[in-house]
């Protein structure tokens, strides 16, 4: 297995050099911020309108493009969100189907779809969750937030998505990704970012997370990528299939309660040898 991941990754390293993976990223950012579909105009025969504010229409011909754009500058620069949230819209539209049964078969899953919640925070509700009491849920969020640097107001908006309620899922899912982080004990090294996307695969279907699992670990060290594959992986398969529905839990309702309550709630466990290094030795990079 590492044989043939150094064999890729090199050769896709050189396919890719870092002067044209800079370009190529700005590019599709520029182009990709401010795409609009033909289809999206009145006067289009095809009649493809935006169907939610942020929608930009798209064919499948024009995924494909995003698809593959985003999946290579996602691969050189990786610190971006942007790549991967717009490889997560190109890729999702038809793969909504296990999220929406998860949802429509949980009374709080019900309830979400039909309050529509979205993640956001006054400055003062911000800085209430760090003066939770230590231990509950809304203070290990907020103290993980601060310890590594991110905000909850970065989560780009949903554009390629062809269906509005298909949209609101998706951006619930990736507004919930840090509550996810918490839940699991997990910072943003490039092996933790990698299980977590194993973990969410498991659980939603999205293709996003199993091609980031899939093309992440040629970016890793090769004994991180030993260790990705020996420890982190088996544990986000596992334990991605036998929890709780991610998507069905009103993470807003739960600031106060101990967060060692709201995990064995949900099934998931920690992964033990990830407890056994520090944050900081947990990986050499950042995703």
């Amino acid at each position: 297995m590492s044989l043939v991941a150094s064999l890729v990754s090199g050769a896709v390293r050189r396919a890719i050099p870092g002067a044209a993976v800079a370009v190529g990223a700005s590019y599709l950012i520029s182009k990709v911020s401010a795409f609009t579909s033909p289809d999206a105009k009145p006067e289009s025969s095809r009649g493809m309108k935006p169907l939610y504010d942020t929608h930009k229409p798209t064919t499948g011909l024009q995924k494909a493009v995003i698809t593959v754009g985003s999946a290579l500058m996602g691969f050189g620069d990786p610190t971006d969100g942007t790549y991967i949230a717009a490889l997560g819209d190109a890729t999702s539209n038809g793969f909504f189907g296990k999220m929406r049964q998860q949802m429509l078969s949980d009374p709080t899953g019900r309830r979400i779809l039909k309050e529509r919640p979205q993640v956001s925070f006054t400055p003062d509700e911000w800085e209430a969750l760090g003066r939770l009491p230590a231990g509950t849920f809304g203070h290990t969020y907020y103290n993980q937030m601060r310890r590594n640097g991110i905000s909850w107001a970065t989560r780009p908006p949903v554009r390629f998505v062809d269906n509005e309620e298909d949209a609101y899922m998706l951006l619930r899912y990736r507004q919930c990704h840090d509550f996810f982080h918490t839940i699991l004990d997990m910072d943003i090294s490039v092996v933790e970012e990698l299980a977590i996307k194993v973990f969410e695969w498991r659980q939603t279907g999205l293709p996003v997370g199993l091609i980031a699992s899939a093309v992440g670990p040629l970016r890793l060290p090769a004994d991180e990528r030993r260790r990705f594959f020996a420890h982190y992986l088996p544990w986000a398969m596992q334990c991605g299939s036998q929890s709780k529905p991610i998507i069905s839990m009103y993470w807003e309702e739960m600031w106060e309660r101990d967060v060692e309550e709201v995990r064995r709630e949900m099934g998931v466990w920690l992964l033990a040898e990830r407890n056994s290094v520090t944050h900081a030795e947990n990986s050499t990079a950042t995703f």
